[in-house]
């Protein structure tokens, strides 16, 4: 996903052409005490080329040397800056044995150094925490936007799709999706991918592939493509140099045989390639289209192949966690579950706060207050309404609510409620608990609160 985001074009990449491997997004270890170690040396060295008679720089108008370990501690933190202090230690006493005289042991100026490569130590590390949390955060709204556009964007499809073909075809895209996802859940664990029978009947019946072959990606080897998983009809078999192929993993989409780009004589066997892209950017198979009527190959049928695909590795990306909630909370739905996955997940890496309130009406208007409550739901919340011993209940699902944010939430309902019904929590008899990731175990809590 780093990758989606980079510009080439954009002024960092065009006037710091160095900065990538200047400060790379990830270093290996053996890289990173290399640099520990060999910065200050570099510096060492250079001191020795440049002044001799004074190799430690101790009687220089600046300690130059302090910003050897000062930049190792802002690049990777306390340790490092720390650990790269050795070696000025040890060129103190190498130049005290070389040349002599060379005084008591210079506490202070040791000490300020010290205390200089803790400051930038202490500042990277508060400053590396937060960005990876921010990153975490944008990573988890562009997910987020990208399902909410799929689901859209299939609602549609299934919609008009539906109107066309009522009398032949009875049933919506989404109900079959819906049965995909629970063989998904279902096989889980027994296969790499599971389902992929029921995916090829899918895409056969609402977008009209007569042969086609899945194949798996190897990530670990490059990214080299499998013998099928699973085929349909009689697929001609995919070479690893097909031009359709390698359009289709360089851009991370479809690609097929009508697009002026790869529509070259000879240059694949194949009519359609297809990556398995879940929303968080893992490839985790190929879609080889071999044989498709020739009316089929149009921009609505490709979008909805594509919008498929993209829904199956969702389901399997988010299979083993969705198995664990709902096998605590059987009644979960399933798109909440997939969410709050994700956002325990988050918490659990990067201590980013997240929030689940839940919401009791107990009182003679609680039918009519959730009915009209559920139109006054926020952007990013997630509602579970259902009841609890008798009484409407809904877990509202706050992605990265701070406390603060969630006793806002909470003042806001109860104007809400004086404004439309003319009471408060306590006068309607609607009750609310808290839910805070930081300082409870959410799994163990809603499963409490909702008599589960």
């Amino acid at each position: 996903m780093a990758a989606a985001h980079e510009t080439p074009t954009s002024k960092p990449a065009r006037f710091l052409p160095w900065q990538a491997s200047v400060a790379p997004r990830e270093v290996s270890p053996r890289l990173l005490w290399l640099e520990t170690f060999a910065i200050p040396l570099i510096g060492i060295g250079l001191a020795w080329w440049l002044r001799p008679a004074d190799p430690t720089l101790l009687h220089a108008s600046f300690p130059w040397l302090w910003f050897a370990p000062a930049l190792v501690a802002l690049r990777y933190g306390v340790l490092p800056g720390l650990l790269a202090i050795a070696p000025l230690l040890g060129n103190w006493f190498l130049t005290a044995q070389l040349l002599g005289d060379a005084g008591p042991f210079p506490q202070g100026h040791f000490f300020g150094g010290i205390l200089l490569t803790l400051l930038c130590g202490e500042f990277a590390d508060v400053w590396r925490e937060r960005n990876a949390r921010i990153e975490e955060t944008n990573l988890y709204m562009a997910e987020r936007v990208s399902r909410l556009t799929r689901r859209h964007l299939l609602l549609n499809l299934s919609h008009d799709r539906l109107e066309q073909e009522m009398l032949t075809r009875p049933g919506s895209i989404r109900d079959a999706l819906v049965g995909l996802r629970d063989s998904v859940f279902k096989g889980q664990g027994s296969e790499e991918l599971p389902a992929t029978a029921e995916l090829l009947e899918i895409l056969a019946q609402y977008t009209n592939i007569q042969a086609a072959a899945l194949h798996p990606v190897a990530t670990t080897h490059g990214g080299r493509i499998g013998p099928p998983l699973r085929t349909i009809g009689e697929p001609e078999p995919l070479a690893e140099d097909d031009e359709l192929l390698q359009t289709a993993l360089e851009r991370g989409e479809l690609a097929h045989v009508a697009e002026s780009s790869v529509a070259q004589p000879h240059a694949s066997n194949q009519l359609v390639v297809a990556p398995v892209v879940s929303s968080d950017g893992a490839l985790l198979a190929v879609l080889a289209v071999s044989k498709l009527p020739f009316f089929s190959l149009n921009v609505e049928n490709l979008q909805l192949l594509s919008v498929i695909l993209g829904y199956y590795a969702d389901s399997v990306r988010g299979a083993p966690a969705l198995a664990e909630i709902r096998r605590l909370l059987p009644t979960i739905p399933p798109m909440y579950a997939e969410e709050l996955g994700r956002l325990l997940a988050l918490q659990q890496r990067f201590g980013i706060d997240s929030h689940i309130v839940v919401l009791r009406f107990k009182g003679a208007q609680g039918e009519q207050i959730v009915e009209q409550f559920l139109h006054i739901k926020r952007g990013l919340d997630l509602y579970w309404q259902t009841e609890v011993e008798g009484v409407p209940t809904i877990a509202l699902l706050m992605p990265f609510a701070t406390p603060a944010g969630k006793e806002g939430f909470l003042l806001r309902i109860e104007k809400w409620l004086q404004s439309r019904f003319g009471g408060d929590f306590e006068t309607l008899d609607v009750s609310w608990y808290a839910i805070d990731f930081a300082s409870h175990d959410p799994l163990t809590e809603l499963q409490r609160q909702m008599g589960r």
